[in-house]
């Protein structure tokens, strides 16, 4: 039988020499059937049925090949054998989900994302929700990080009675995207989905949050103003209208909601910090001193004293002249230690010619009060609501004193300010958020002036404070407050040039927004005249989140790149081998130039780009391949001679005769006996008519001087 395979080998071989491809797949076929495991007669066989057009033989030939390579474990060339398949019948869909699995088991899950999104696009194209779940489900489980696939996942489950487990997925992306920061993508995913949960409350407010957290306040607090029509005890969604209003320095409303809060819970000190604090913001320092007063001695027992600092060291500045503020202050200093800051308030109380003395001050109290602490238990401390009048005794002890300086100093610190963990697939920006409900719909509107605040004292008009607070007010798109405050300029100052020019960039923007303080009150009645909020319209707002116009319309893709890192480089090298060898070049130069990513393979992943894309006619980027490599700082001699003599290679090919003697014999500079180089200066020589002979005699002198010198 050896004999007989050896004849046909034989055979075969001449009658290819003599481009009979006929006879040499008459003498293949019988090797193949006189040894049926001789994979390279197959493969080889598989080739010439694909140079006579006969596909449907050569996929028979290819897929025996594939699966022997794949059942002996030989991953990357049964992925090169089927990837040849797929180019000979594309409507073969189970071919993806082979090379899927096989990249998978290389440890290539680039590749095999990519393989699975093809199903993926497939199944949905055909109403396979089954199996389009299915991969799905696969490809999230390969990569978890993946929040493409999981977005996508979660729309598919949505779309099909399996809202639960698309809201689950959603929930879990929102919530790694609130832990990113990346709020721009949190309101395309708003975008997409609410539409899908149209009466889902938990999203209306994560989308008010999500506004909130980009500095649209105004739209944040008119989805909250509508969730509270039905829930106007709700306090999750009372605090967060509160700290909208807040925002936009609506110190009068905010009040309002905080003081709703303290009626539904007067213990909340975080509520009535808020509460004080917005008083003090909107100048109400009166009213804001007596909540201070009422609550100081709680405020102390909550480990609070730094923030009561802060407060009354505010009002200090506020209300000169007020003997309470400076008295409490100097009990808060005596507790603090901070003596230096207890001399200028004694210092300043000497210089009042009727200082008023209090008989008990805030240090008496909190003294007492530490006291009680001591002497009895934990138990026995009840927070109650008499009146400010309270007694304690001074205590007297030193050591005492000290400890509390002491305890003071080291555990009181200044609260900070609360921040809102909410909840950047890494989503992609391909998504697709074009979809939706068309009617437009704008969450923009101007705050209702409240009632109004007490009179103060007429100041005289300030014309450069008043521009910039207009400016100010542009940046952060107030544009009816710009436009009011412009007014009222020009009813001081009407030859105000700056002024008028303010007022058309104003009413540039909010055109351009859709914004117009006449329309108003229209957008909000239209916004939510029923619970269905199918209609938002983000794309006012989200026009300037978009970076790529052309992403934006991708409905679904996979981050192929991002798993590059986490792939082998040695399988993507090996993969761009196998490709190239089977003539699939453009698979090969994508292949090698992920592998490239590892320094060490750089200069031979650009060669072999280089190569593959001589191989496909292109001598432009073969020869920008070549020059890259041998810049390459990481570049061996030897691989300098191989490339020197690749571009000779190259350039005749090209016809580019010169260029090639050139590189020839740089290479011949190098290593005289390098290959057939001798050979190919001569033949060229003979070419351009710079030579009868093929000597190379003078090449020899000018390397022996070279080497001299």
């Amino acid at each position: 039988m050896a004999t007989n395979k050896d004849k046909l080998l034989e055979s075969a071989q001449k009658n290819l020499k003599k481009k009979q491809v006929a006879k040499a797949i008459k003498d293949y076929v019988k090797i193949v059937e006189l040894d049926p495991a001789d994979v390279r007669s197959r493969q080889k066989l598989a080739e010439l049925y694909v140079r006579t057009n006969k596909n449907t033989d050569a996929y028979e030939q290819y897929e025996s090949v594939a699966k022997y390579f794949s059942s002996n474990g030989f991953y990357l060339k049964a992925v090169a054998i089927y990837k040849q398949m797929q180019r000979l019948d594309p409507s073969q869909i189970a071919l993806f989900n082979r090379l899927a699995e096989l990249n998978e088991k290389q440890g290539l899950v680039g590749n095999a994302m990519a393989e699975y999104r093809n199903l993926v696009d497939y199944y949905g194209r055909n109403g396979m929700i089954a199996d389009e779940i299915k991969t799905l489900e696969k490809m999230r489980d390969l990569d978890l990080n993946n929040l493409n696939v999981r977005v996508k996942l979660a729309e598919v489950f949505a779309h099909n009675e399996r809202e639960e487990e698309g809201y689950a997925e959603l929930e879990s992306v929102l919530e790694i995207l609130g832990e990113k920061g990346d709020f721009d993508k949190i309101l395309k995913l708003y975008k997409m989905f609410l539409p899908l949960y149209p009466k889902d409350k938990k999203l209306q407010m994560g989308l008010a949050l999500a506004f909130y957290e980009k500095g649209d306040f105004s739209r944040g607090v008119t989805i909250l103003e509508k969730l509270l029509t039905d829930k106007p005890d709700d306090p999750d969604l009372l605090r967060l209208l509160g700290r909208g209003y807040s925002d936009l320095k609506n110190w009068s409303k905010s009040c309002e909601i905080y003081q709703q809060l303290l009626t539904m819970d007067p213990t909340d000190l975080d509520i009535r910090e808020a509460m004080i604090q917005c008083e003090i913001d909107g100048c109400k320092y009166d009213r804001a001193l007596g909540e201070l007063e009422e609550w100081k001695d709680t405020f102390f027992k909550a480990d609070r004293l730094d923030r009561l600092k802060e407060f009354y060291e505010i009002l200090k500045e506020k209300l000169e002249d007020n003997s309470i503020v400076f008295q409490t202050l100097d009990s808060i200093y005596e507790l603090t230690g901070e003596g230096d800051k207890l001399l200028d308030i004694i210092s300043e109380q000497d210089d009042k010619a009727d200082e008023i003395v209090i008989e008990e001050t805030l240090s008496d109290s909190l003294l007492g009060i530490a006291e009680d602490d001591i002497a009895v238990s934990d138990d026995d401390l009840i927070l109650t609501d008499d009146s400010d009048d309270l007694s304690f005794d001074i205590v007297e002890d030193e050591l005492l004193d000290l400890q509390l300086e002491s305890s003071f100093e080291d555990d009181f610190s200044g609260e900070s300010a609360d921040s809102d963990a909410i909840i950047e697939l890494d989503i992609d920006d391909s998504l697709d958020l074009s979809s939706g409900n068309s009617d437009d719909i704008d969450f923009s509107f101007d705050m209702d002036e409240e009632t109004a605040e007490e009179s103060a004292p007429a100041a005289i008009p300030n014309l450069q404070a008043d521009l910039e607070e207009t400016e100010f007010y542009i940046q952060q798109g107030l544009y009816a407050e710009a436009e009011k405050l412009c007014q009222d300029i020009l009813a001081y100052s009407p030859d105000c040039v700056e002024c008028q020019s303010k007022l058309e960039e104003i009413e540039s923007l909010m055109n351009k927004e859709g914004q117009e303080v006449a329309e108003v009150e229209v957008e909000q009645t239209n916004t939510f005249a029923s619970d269905n909020v199918t209609n938002l319209d983000f794309d006012l707002n989200l026009d300037s989140l978009r970076s790529d116009e052309d992403t934006e319309k991708r409905i679904f893709k996979t981050d192929v790149d991002e798993q590059i890192a986490a792939d082998d480089m040695e399988s993507h090298y090996n993969l761009g081998i196998a490709y190239r060898e089977m003539g699939l070049l453009d698979d090969a130069i994508s292949e090698f130039e992920k592998a490239e990513k590892e320094p060490a393979r750089y200069v031979d992943c650009q060669t072999l780009k280089g190569l593959s894309f001589s191989d496909k006619g292109d001598y432009e980027n073969a020869e920008s391949m070549f020059q890259q490599a041998l810049d390459s700082s990481l570049l061996e001699d030897i691989q300098r001679l191989n490339l020197g003599y690749e571009l000779g290679l190259l350039y005749e090919r090209a016809e580019r005769s010169e260029d090639a003697l050139t590189s020839y014999q740089d290479v011949f500079a190098q290593d005289n006996n390098y290959r057939d180089v001798r050979d190919k200066i001569a033949d060229l020589r003979n070419t351009l008519g710079l030579s009868e002979g093929n000597s190379t005699d003078g090449l020899d002198e000018q390397k022996e001087r070279i080497s001299f010198l």
